[in-house]
């Protein structure tokens, strides 16, 4: 580049150096090694040196929730570069919109110098590259979209192959040593799932099996992901749930089910299910651990551990969403005591791993909790009838929340009962290909269909609500506001307005934490 630079001393350079995979670790010109020559090169020329260096070595130019990227920003939010330099344009990023607001608005904004060297882009001169730029980030963002369309292309059709292409195998299994997208048993682990599956034919529930694993000290799933294990609540100990994951498994038959979500498109990472009829099913794609015979048994075995009520299943408690054990802060579940006759709260912890001795149990009757709470909130919204003119312009607010609201919850449940016809079809389908027997076709189907009517008389229900806030209020809000205050009809969204949470200690002492702060 032919052009003179003019620099002074007082600025303090940030190298940037990026490399992502589909780049390619063999193309010399995009090397890392390269990059940072190139650049302490033209520093050097140019009588400067680097305060910072900032790699990220196979990340895409797509994302910007890079390490490097991410410690570079933090560097100039506190002031320790003011001068960023990339060999060019792409290695900064290849997202149109994101990379042209760094360089247009952030850089700017933060009185930082960006150069792209092999661009000729400098943000404090009006260069040809400079007014090229629009067009270099149109290119580099139709690269990136290009690139992912190809890598996608060809990674569904190695999943239609069979070759497993995920990022963690399934729990018993590791990754062939001479091929990355062939599973074999893992040596360590696989021992344990065919243990699974023995316990569970000869009756054990998944909770009796997950005690079994987790006195024996044996390692869970999330144990050997390492990097989730901060994210986990005590990870040591195996989760009935995990169990369940392991015995509906068709991994462990050798039946590869891959493609069930994906992104939605190149620039949004977020994930979408993929209907049924779209996964990528490959029987007899690896080594399987399980006999066909023994899986299909397990799967219509009625597991022992999932012993609730289907009548109080979808039961709604106003203080479901508000109630913390004090002592662990996990949230108190709520459940129906059948030899008592009665609705109950304990902590979670205590109630799923109290044999471990975490936690304490704060066994309480949930009605008696649930007056106390109402009886404080009328109590203290006594003193507040003074304000009921801000009350009043609340509840006004609120209707017209609490009709959004029903709308939103109708919606969800159209959408709900439309996905299990879908799923009663899909049965129809399973059954008649011999997927499954005509027993569990008609358990199955029998299940779907009673959470359809459930959904049809919630429904009923929320449009009956509706029509009443409609017809009964007909605008007398201040008799609303005496009812909110006095806690008539209290509803999980009227006390949302006014708790944040309610902690229960061991002692069984309640502690209301309010919104309302004066």
């Amino acid at each position: 580049m032919n052009r003179k630079y003019n620099f002074n001393s007082n600025y303090k350079v940030g190298m940037y150096i990026r490399l992502s995979r589909e780049d390619g670790d063999d193309l010399e010109s995009e090397s890392v090694t390269n990059q940072r020559s190139l650049l302490t090169g033209f520093l050097k020329a140019n009588g400067l040196n680097p305060i910072n260096e900032y790699v990220d070595d196979g990340y895409s130019g797509g994302n910007f929730n890079r390490p490097g990227f991410q410690r570079l920003i933090n560097d100039i939010n506190q002031g320790i570069i003011n001068m960023v330099i990339t060999k060019d344009l792409s290695r900064l990023g290849r997202d149109h919109i994101k990379t042209g607001y760094y360089v247009e608005n952030y850089f700017p904004e933060k009185s930082i110098r960006y150069i792209a060297v092999n661009d000729d882009i400098d943000t404090f001169y009006e260069t040809s590259g400079s007014d090229m730029m629009p067009f270099k980030l149109s290119m580099n963002d139709m690269y990136a979209k290009d690139i992912s369309k190809k890598v996608r292309s060809n990674l569904l059709s190695m999943k239609k192959d069979g070759k497993f292409c995920g990022s963690t195998p399934a729990y018993g299994y590791m990754r062939d040593k001479n091929d990355k997208h062939i599973l074999v048993p893992d040596p360590d682990t696989s021992p344990v799932v065919k243990r699974i599956f023995e316990l569970y034919v000869s009756g054990y529930g998944s909770s009796a099996i997950a005690d079994i694993l987790t006195k024996e000290n044996i390692p869970t799933p999330i144990m050997l992901k390492n990097k989730s294990l901060n994210k986990c609540n005590h990870p040591e100990i195996w989760k009935h749930t995990s169990i369940t994951n392991i015995i509906k498994n068709p991994v462990y038959i050798g039946t590869l089910v891959q493609h069930t979500t994906q992104n939605i498109n190149y620039k949004v990472k977020k994930r979408k299910k993929v209907p049924k009829n779209d996964w990528c099913i490959k029987e007899n794609a690896h080594e399987p651990l399980i006999k066909k015979d023994i899986f299909d048994l397990a799967q219509t075995i009625k597991d022992k551990s999932n012993n609730y009520s289907e009548d109080r299943r979808h039961i709604e408690y106003i203080l479901s969403d508000f109630i913390y054990c004090k002592d662990c802060g996990a949230k108190m579940s709520i459940s129906y005591d059948k030899k008592r006759d009665r609705v109950t709260i304990n902590c979670n912890n205590y109630r799923k791993f109290s044999k471990y001795h975490i936690c304490f149990s704060h066994y309480m009757n949930y009605e008696k909790l649930e007056k106390i709470v109402l009886d404080k909130l009328c109590n203290m919204s006594i003193k507040l009838m003074d304000y009921k003119d801000e009350f009043e312009k609340l509840i006004k607010q609120d209707h017209i929340d609490f009709n959004l609201d029903y709308k939103n919850k109708i919606n969800l449940l159209i959408k709900n009962i439309e996905k299990l016809k879908t799923k009663q079809d899909s049965l129809y389908d399973d059954k008649f290909s011999g997927i499954i027997t005509t027993e569990t076709y008609q358990r199955l189907y029998n299940k779907a269909e009673g959470e359809i009517k459930q959904s049809f008389n919630k429904i009923s229900k929320y449009k009956k609500e509706m029509s009443n806030l409609s017809n009964n209020n007909n605008d007398n809000y201040l008799l609303i506001v005496d009812d909110f205050l006095k806690m008539k009809n209290p509803t999980k969204e009227m006390l949302n307005k006014l708790i944040e949470k309610v902690y229960i200690t061991k002692d069984k002492k309640i502690e209301i934490y309010y919104r309302i702060k004066n």
